[in-house]
């Protein structure tokens, strides 16, 4: 060991070391205190972070480790320790205040892994930006599409947290609020007023609530007076405050004589949705690669198999889809998003599927990769849908750890697949192991003690 080349082994004890030098940390100094990294810390920290990759990338043929860093010999063990992390993260009920298993995200060895799969990120994207001087073509573009989305999306996302402000504001009817509760429970004099004018609800037959929604009218110190209608799923933004549609009085329900309004101030929000666009665009490049190499040199025989496996898919997805679509809809599936990211996630659960049984056919690494392409899609569609509905893109519910966690699984198939030396039954086991996360994400959740009460992606109806 530790001879060059590194292998995963060397991997492997990297990522072990970095989560002992988290749990020594962790009973040292305490969880992360990521209220400390507010501005001008973040970008502080963002510059130092920067400057580092750009160092590893300078000096990689000086120092044989920083080579190691941008091989999928040190990326999929860090994916591995990752998954282990996360799916930890995904059994035990997660709590503000927790302690260690409780709090993952204040767990130093999981910032540490998560901090370290950036580095790899960013100095793999560094070196594929290099060379896309000399080869410009689809797959450079599709492989910095996602990778420098992934980082643009996960390093401002991260640092830009501390600068995130929820608050809740109690409106009552005809009684202008400048206050609201910060999370903590502190009083907050906000930079708007908003007067509650008329609370709306709609119910179906059962009772169970199809709408709510508030008249307002909001003040601010500048001088603007509006008028406009908060719905769910509809927010409106002013001065800098997205205003969404919490709650009501549920005990007086349609007769409710308040409102409960969330504002969201969240000034990263335009970089982490960069990040996204480009991982979305990256993900359909990735599909149209895929697709174009395969048919261009298929036979009749493989088209015809493509294309039942196309038409299979669509007619599961839809059918599934069909079935949400006929239930009760809570106000929160009233969304544009609903459609496309519900169908787009079955789509790819059903590809995975058929990938696992003819695994032994090299078909089933392009499933692999148009599903992954697929996932990526529905995740995305799904954070920027839970933004216009929650006011956050990604809040480590249960079921996004879930996700993250199926996604992060794949991503490791596709990789140790492109090592020169890899073993297909390894591989195997790799596809059986992911779709078996997967259904964990999909249904299996709902049985965890996790997820029980603590899950917004939990609907019931009358």
């Amino acid at each position: 060991m530790w001879t060059n080349p590194w292998s995963m082994k060397e991997g492997f004890l990297i990522g072990g070391g970095l989560v002992f030098a988290g749990l020594a940390l962790q009973l040292s100094v305490g969880p992360v205190v990521w209220e400390a990294f507010t501005w001008p810390a973040n970008g502080i920290v963002l510059a130092g972070f920067l400057a580092i990759i750009a160092l590893v990338y300078i000096l990689r043929k000086k120092v044989y480790a920083f080579q190691f860093i941008s091989t999928y010999q040190a990326a999929i063990p860090a994916m591995v320790y990752a998954v282990v992390l996360t799916i930890i993260m995904g059994l035990t009920r997660q709590q503000l205040n927790g302690t260690w298993l409780n709090n993952m995200l204040s767990f130093w060895p999981f910032v540490l892994i998560y901090v370290y799969i950036a580095v790899i990120l960013g100095v793999v994207t560094l070196k594929r930006l290099c060379l896309l001087r000399f080869h410009r073509n689809i797959r450079n573009i599709a492989f910095l599409l996602n990778h420098l989305g992934l980082f643009l999306a996960l390093t401002m996302a991260t640092l830009g947290n501390a600068d995130m402000q929820r608050v809740k504001m109690i409106c009552g009817v005809g009684e202008p609020e400048w206050r609201a509760l910060e999370q903590n429970g502190a009083i907050k004099e906000m930079p708007i007023a908003i007067e509650l004018k008329k609370f709306i609800m709609e119910t179906y037959d059962n009772g169970s609530p199809k709408r709510f929604a508030s008249e307002i009218q909001i003040l601010t110190k500048s001088g603007k007076n509006i008028e406009t209608t908060i719905d769910v799923n509809k927010p409106y933004e002013v001065d800098g405050w997205k205003i969404y549609q919490y709650g009501y009085d549920t005990q007086m329900g349609a007769q409710s004589q308040i409102s409960i309004l969330e504002l969201v101030s969240d000034p990263w929000l335009p970089w982490v949705y960069a990040g996204f666009y480009m991982m979305l665009a990256g993900a359909v490049l990735m599909t149209l690669m895929v697709l174009w190499r395969r048919l261009r040199k298929a036979t009749s025989k493989a088209l015809w198999i493509y294309f039942g496996l196309a038409v299979f898919a669509s007619i599961f997805a839809y059918f599934f889809f069909d079935s949400y679509n006929t239930k009760t809809l809570v106000p929160a599936l009233q969304s544009p998003w609903f459609a496309p990211h519900v169908f787009v996630y079955i789509f790819a659960y059903t590809l995975l599927g058929v990938a696992v049984v003819i695994a032994w056919w090299k078909l089933a690494d392009d499933l692999v990769y148009v599903s992954l392409a697929f996932l990526t899609i529905g995740m995305l569609f799904g954070a920027l849908w839970a933004k216009e509905a929650w006011g956050h893109y990604w809040s480590w519910d249960p079921k996004e750890t879930w996700a993250a966690i199926t996604w992060l699984a794949y991503l490791i198939y596709i990789h140790y697949r492109q090592l020169p030396r890899h073993r297909n039954r390894l591989a195997l086991w790799m596809l059986i192991i992911s779709f078996v996360l997967l259904q964990m994400c999909w249904w299996g959740i709902n049985y965890l003690p996790s997820a029980q009460g603590s899950s917004v992606h939990t609907y019931s109806s009358k």
